[in-house]
């Protein structure tokens, strides 16, 4: 997965229960659908926002139950 040409390593591993982290990006709709694949196929349980925190573009993501 990547952002803006950047490679993301995002350590799903170790992505404990009730938290979150945020991904900048412009295109909100292939994060949210690059996210959704990856934590479909790990089974890992998520919700997806799209935000604009402290006026940058991105998607925030919980981990849940």
């Amino acid at each position: 997965m990547e952002t803006h040409g950047k490679p993301l390593d995002i350590k799903w591993g170790e992505f404990k229960l009730g938290t979150s982290f945020f991904i900048p990006g412009v295109d909100q709709g292939k994060l949210v659908k690059d996210v959704r694949r990856e934590t479909n196929q790990l089974r890992i349980p998520v919700i997806i926002r799209r935000v604009v925190e402290r006026n940058v573009l991105g998607i925030r993501v919980w981990r849940t139950l």
